[in-house]
């Protein structure tokens, strides 16, 4: 669904419909160099600051928010104020290639924007060949990109980055297991998303975390570095809304460190309960229609929703 809201900031880096309107208008006043096209690169970058400096701003920063965008009569922009998301968990040795078959028929089927996806270590190659949508994961991170995003091609994407706790443990059969790491872009202009997989075998109990130490320990070191991020988010992104998301293991439901509720009250954010493991949390938007499908030869059944800007 297509809104109109108030207008983002164009700045190095856009691409848009809006920033060719820009330099065409930057152009006809004699402050841009060069052809026009929809990228704000160094040439609109220089443009902007021209402009600002030949109207007296006070101020020649190379970017466009709703007072130039209004003085340059910008036409609107429309940007999606309401997605359709997913959360899945792939679960790990099934064939590849079954995998990627069935993540692009719920994802085309149900025409979302986006699924946040775990354990696709073993699947990056096939679920990079859907058509239609891109994988966003970090192969290089500490557990070897077991999460990922995978969103429709058509929606933009940018700030992409891996989330990583600091320790891992020794699994059952005495290996060491990778710490994990939660991946987290932004959609849309207006939402960051992150999925996240915990690590396995933790629970809470009167406040405190239940389970071998360094599992502890390593969920714990994950789930700050989750809700420092969001304060981050919160304080250089205000009208950025926030969404966490995925597999938690175990049902977490008390407020102890390092647990679902625990992260959501941390970073200022509504928990949404989508059934049995897997949880949902959201700052500056609205979950409606949360369901669950069926389990696609997964453990865990596809959950599905609707997310809404708050706009402010």
């Amino acid at each position: 669904m297509n809104v109109t809201s108030r207008q983002p900031v164009l700045s190095l880096g856009t691409s848009s419909p809006r920033v060719k309107a820009l330099e065409q208008k930057l152009k006809k006043l004699g402050h841009l160099e060069g052809p026009v096209d929809d990228r704000f690169d160094a040439r609109t970058a220089a443009a902007v600051s021209r402009y600002k400096r030949a109207n007296d701003w006070g101020n020649s920063k190379p970017r466009v928010g709703q007072r130039m965008a209004v003085a340059l009569n910008l036409p609107e922009q429309k940007s999606h104020q309401a997605l359709k998301g997913a959360s899945y968990n792939c679960r790990i040795g099934r064939n590849p290639e079954v995998v990627a078959r069935t993540v692009s028929h719920f994802a085309r089927s149900r025409k979302l924007d986006f699924i946040q996806l775990q354990e696709i270590s073993g699947y990056h190659r096939a679920l990079e060949n859907i058509p239609g949508y891109k994988l966003i994961t970090f192969p290089g991170s500490k557990d070897h990109g077991e999460t990922g995003v995978l969103v429709r091609d058509t929606l933009e994407t940018k700030n992409a980055r891996s989330i990583e706790a600091d320790v891992g443990w020794t699994n059952v059969h005495g290996r060491p297991a990778q710490p994990r790491a939660a991946t987290s872009v932004r959609i849309a202009g207006w939402l960051q998303v992150a999925s996240i997989h915990a690590p396995p075998g933790i629970d809470f109990k009167d406040g405190r975390a239940i389970g071998p130490e360094q599992r502890v320990k390593s969920y714990q070191s994950l789930t700050r570095k989750l809700a420092a991020a969001a304060e981050r988010q919160q304080a250089r992104n205000p009208d950025v809304a926030v969404l966490y998301g995925g597999d938690w293991n175990e049902g977490a439901r008390t407020m102890g460190p390092g647990s679902p509720a625990w992260l959501a009250a941390q970073a200022g954010m509504k928990k949404y309960a989508t059934g049995g493991i897997d949880w949902e949390m959201a700052r500056g938007a609205r979950l409606a229609q949360v369901k669950h499908g069926p389990r696609f030869g997964s453990d865990h059944p596809l959950v599905t929703f609707t997310i809404t800007h708050d706009r402010r």
